[in-house]
């Protein structure tokens, strides 16, 4: 089930906000009082801590369409309470939450039209907890912060 959708321009190609999406220090750009952050495999999981918790972002495999967007989809998966060193595993066992998000990536101009999804919110602990309004509350603050830092990124080089 969808619980928001944003579209943000950004002044880089597709080709660099496909890397980005996979890259923890960008992906703490706009990370909610974001800590610290690392690498479980190159390209395919990572994570993202903040004063919230720590979230196992995962890469999930897709099917490219003809002429259609590039995509990337990524589980997020979010405990609290843990301490280092993580894993995947400690954090999929305390997760308090999850969710999947959709990245359609569109060439536009110079630069990518970016279509983020956030979708399938599941509540595995602290069920009183209202998940979904969070992350959609949450969603309208990131996206903001990640155009601005994601264009300041792309001039960078």
């Amino acid at each position: 089930m969808l619980v928001h959708q944003e579209e943000i321009l950004l002044n880089a190609p597709p080709s660099q906000v496909k890397a980005f999406i996979v890259t923890p220090e960008r992906i703490m750009d706009y990370y909610p009082q974001g800590t610290t952050c690392g690498v479980f495999k190159p390209g395919e999981s990572f994570y993202c801590q903040g004063k919230a918790g720590i979230s196992l972002l995962e890469s999930l495999p897709v099917t490219p369409a003809d002429n259609g967007p590039l995509k990337v989809v990524l589980k997020v998966t979010t405990a609290r309470g843990l301490k280092p060193p993580f894993s995947p595993e400690a954090i999929k066992h305390a997760a308090f939450f999850s969710m999947v998000e959709d990245w359609l990536l569109h060439p536009h101009g110079e630069g990518t039209r970016l279509v983020k999804c956030w979708r399938d919110v599941k509540k595995h602990r602290l069920r009183w907890l209202p998940i979904a309004f969070i992350v959609k509350q949450t969603a309208k603050a990131e996206s903001t912060k990640l155009q601005l830092a994601w264009n300041q990124a792309a001039m960078a080089g």
